[in-house]
């Protein structure tokens, strides 16, 4: 059984669009065969899904802002054609997610604190895209006193403009923020840049993934992951593109092995 969830309220989403996904699901040769939720949204709308999908393998259709964990899983291929492979019966993986513990929430793509949560606020409250609000705000942005701690080691401690923590190698959409990531290895990375860091350079690296090889840029992995700011006040944080408006000073992140089924490229799956 073939299930469609859409998120109207998604950055991406259209009427057009999610009619477009019914069809391709109902003239499917073998939609009666497939067991698939197929959900039309963004990373948010993904995880959300995620945390109450049962054993039912899922699709993403790229509908969100950013489209990070698609992008992770699918690359450039069109949504479309990874649509058909999945209608066709393309095999699905088992692959991890993190649960914030102060929130209770499973996170499928990673979450972030600092300059990047401030960025995705003034994107949504000005209606600029997310790009656009990045460079308005990289000149006024001022870093926060920060400690990241991998499975109770410290890790980094001073001025921090940002920590990304997931599973998936893309936020933003556009940024490769966690090159080394690997979806099912039962772990999350994270990586810090200091306030001793040019963000303009940073934001010019992270496209790449060349930012890694700057020296001082920490980059980790673990099974639990804690973020924080060491003066006590509320923290900038988003998971999955959405930032959580009653902040604290802190959160912490722990790695749920195997727990949702996605369906990803063939060759993705073999690799699995």
């Amino acid at each position: 059984m073939i299930r469609v969830v859409a998120n109207p309220r998604a950055g991406g989403y259209s009427d057009a669009l999610a009619a477009e996904v019914v069809r391709r699901c109902r003239r499917s040769p073998v939609g009666s065969t497939v067991d698939l939720v197929v959900v039309v949204g963004g990373d948010g709308t993904a995880g959300r899904v995620a945390a109450a999908l049962g054993s039912s393998p899922m699709f993403v259709v790229p509908a969100g802002t950013a489209n990070s964990f698609y992008r992770t899983l699918w690359g450039s291929t069109p949504w479309r054609t990874a649509l058909d492979l999945a209608l066709a019966g393309a095999p699905a993986v088992r692959v991890d997610l993190a649960r914030v513990a102060e929130l209770d929430r499973l996170v499928l793509s990673g979450a972030g604190t600092g300059f990047a949560p401030r960025a995705i606020h003034e994107a949504k409250t000005s209606g600029v895209p997310y790009t656009a609000a990045l460079a308005r705000l990289v000149d006024r942005y001022r870093p926060y006193p920060g400690r990241v701690l991998v499975d109770g080691v410290v890790v980094h401690s001073g001025p921090t403009l940002l920590a990304n923590v997931g599973g998936g190698r893309y936020r933003g959409g556009a940024y490769e923020l966690l090159p080394h990531s690997v979806l099912d290895d039962g772990l999350l990375d994270v990586c810090v840049l200091g306030a001793e860091h040019d963000a303009r350079r940073m934001l010019t690296l992270t496209r790449t993934g060349a930012h890694v090889d700057v020296p001082g840029v920490v980059y980790a992995r673990g099974r639990r992951i804690r973020v924080e700011r060491v003066d006590r006040r509320p923290l900038w944080f988003e998971h999955d593109g959405e930032v959580v408006t009653r902040s604290r000073a802190g959160f912490t992140l722990t790695a749920v092995p195997a727990a949702v089924s996605v369906v990803a490229p063939p060759a993705r799956a073999v690799a699995a």
